[in-house]
């Protein structure tokens, strides 16, 4: 009876979080959906290269630590950010085992007329939150993540596993 209780008690909390899920996820949708549109390239490949305006050259490695994920997973977005003319892949004059990557005067260009990314606007609604916010949305998505049993060690970027519309 207790569980019970404590059940009803907390469906109105999980039925607000489903209904805020549902538009934050709608809303970060839709805003992707309208850069691919825009500039034709992914959300992902757009933050990537926003990493860029403050610091060049950079690393596959340099950049992942930036954007908090694996090497591989920027790897596989730089390459095409290269192939797309918008990054230079060169190797580094300090290192010669080491890449380093820069924008091309295409990427700058595309960099000036492209609006915020998704994922730049999340970053910074995450930044201005009170760190009590932060932490109990931290915690709050934590158990979440372990009650559906799902891997975010090998999550991709924002939206860059939703195949492009041709």
């Amino acid at each position: 009876m207790v569980a019970a209780t404590a059940s009803r008690r907390g469906s109105g909390d999980r039925r607000a979080a489903l209904t805020t899920l549902r538009a934050l996820f709608a809303a970060l949708t839709r805003s992707a959906r309208a850069i691919e549109s825009h500039t034709g390239i992914t959300n992902a490949q757009l933050f990537l290269l926003r990493q860029f305006t403050t610091t060049a050259p950079l690393s596959i490695n340099e950049l992942a630590r930036r954007v908090h994920t694996r090497q591989n997973t920027v790897s596989a977005v730089v390459g095409r950010l290269v192939l797309a003319g918008l990054v230079e892949k060169v190797r580094s004059p300090d290192d010669g085992r080491r890449a380093a990557l820069s924008l091309t005067g295409k990427g700058r260009r595309m960099l000036a007329r492209a609006p915020a990314s998704p994922t730049e606007v999340l970053v910074a609604g995450l930044d201005s939150l009170a760190w009590r916010d932060a932490r109990a949305l931290a915690d709050g998505l934590r158990a979440l993540v372990e009650v559906l049993d799902l891997e975010v060690a090998n999550a991709p970027l924002l939206f860059e596993a939703i195949q492009r519309r041709k």
